[in-house]
């Protein structure tokens, strides 16, 4: 019975260690957040949260989280809605026509759309992106601000670190 118990024991030992540990950011940043929708509107403080193969937002409201935003490779979870994969996300917040990668390059302060019409600037870069009759995006990123404005969609994204 103790030889047993001794022949698991290191199993018992990594999943306690590991399993149950806390996964700590990457990279985590505090800003004043705006995410604009037809669907939401929330503008207060919060957390942008980079993880190993995640990305996740949060915006808070008299200490409480009010919004959360979980950006995975493959599907995006938002509290106000289920899991959905990326496609059916951009479908029912944001644009079908934006790429997939679209909201996590935004909170991570990257180029969207490939880079298309980039312009660098001394303190960042300013990107102009329109297709007639569904988008027409001005992003711009500098020291400690990012700003994403779709006239067309009325999407307003905007990230004032602190």
């Amino acid at each position: 019975m103790i030889y047993k118990f001794y022949k698991i024991l290191p199993i018992i030992l990594i999943f306690i260690f590991t399993g149950c540990s806390i996964k700590q950011p990457i990279q985590q940043k505090s800003a004043f957040i705006t995410l604009k929708t037809p669907e939401i509107r929330y503008a207060d403080m919060g957390f942008v949260s980079e993880y190993a193969g995640n990305l996740k937002v949060q915006i808070y409201s008299n200490a409480q989280p009010v919004v959360s935003l979980n950006i995975y490779q493959d599907r995006i979870c938002m509290s106000l809605f289920e899991c959905m994969n990326k496609i059916d996300f951009y479908r029912k917040v944001f644009h079908a026509s934006y790429p997939e990668d679209t909201l996590e390059h935004v909170f991570l302060a990257k180029p969207i759309f490939d880079g298309i019409n980039l312009i660098k600037t001394s303190n960042g870069f300013t990107q102009n992106i329109a297709k007639p009759g569904q988008y027409s995006i001005l992003y711009e990123i500098s020291d400690d601000k990012i700003s994403f404005h779709d006239k067309i969609n009325q999407i307003i994204i905007k990230v004032q670190q602190q």
